[in-house]
């Protein structure tokens, strides 16, 4: 289903006022979450490795990487990157302004983070930086785009459109916010049921995802 599709599927079940523009904000807002939700049900992950240079406390995330997403963070303990296969893990650190100890990452503007060593930058150059993150769709910015999302899927962020249209204003229709909130809930767990037999729990740390495969 295109953009267009869903805005009709969901104006037929819920007519509405709403601008396209708004309900493209919504339903790029709703497939990013969807689509997230449904990588870590699945544990399909991505790997992205950079190194880090001496004395640079800040570093660029991969365009289809947010902080919240991050899986793992590891930086090699040597720069020797051929010969170590000793890793440090970093942990977010959350939004501080400043990372005074132990060995972390935190969130900085413009898709980029922070990584310190007893909180000051890294003072060496060339070690190996390891993320494992669930990531991000392309952003719907059209009624003529597609989600990123297998078509069986697509209900989802129909129900999930519905709920958002009708929760939101000055006198929102609370009947029907419920009711397409328990479609969707009603849904995503069946798909959970659907997945749960090869995918039990979503890794939490690098090593446990090298376990799991």
């Amino acid at each position: 289903m295109t953009g267009t599709e869903i805005f009709a599927w969901v104006d037929r079940k819920y007519p509405n006022q709403e601008t396209s523009a708004n309900k493209i904000i919504d339903l790029n807002q709703i497939h990013k979450e969807v689509f997230v939700r449904l990588k870590r049900l699945k544990h399909e992950y991505e790997e992205y490795e950079t190194l880090t240079v001496a004395d640079q406390l800040e570093y660029t995330l991969p365009t289809d990487c947010t902080i919240d997403n991050i899986i793992s963070l590891q930086i090699s303990e040597s720069s020797d990157v051929t010969t170590s296969t000793d890793f440090v893990e970093y942990t977010y650190a959350g939004l501080k302004d400043e990372l005074d100890n132990g060995y972390h990452y935190t969130f900085s503007p413009d898709g980029k983070f922070l990584l310190a060593d007893l909180g000051d930058a890294i003072s060496v150059g060339g070690k190996l930086i390891k993320i494992l993150y669930y990531e991000t769709p392309v952003a719907i910015t059209s009624a003529s785009d597609t989600p990123e999302l297998d078509s069986q899927y697509h209900m989802l962020l129909c129900y999930g459109l519905v709920q958002t249209l009708a929760a939101q204003g000055h006198n929102p229709d609370t009947e029907m916010a419920d009711y397409y909130q328990n479609k969707f809930d009603e849904y995503f767990r069946t798909i959970e049921t659907d997945l749960s037999d090869k995918f039990n729990s979503a890794p939490a740390s690098y090593n446990q995802v090298k376990e799991w495969f």
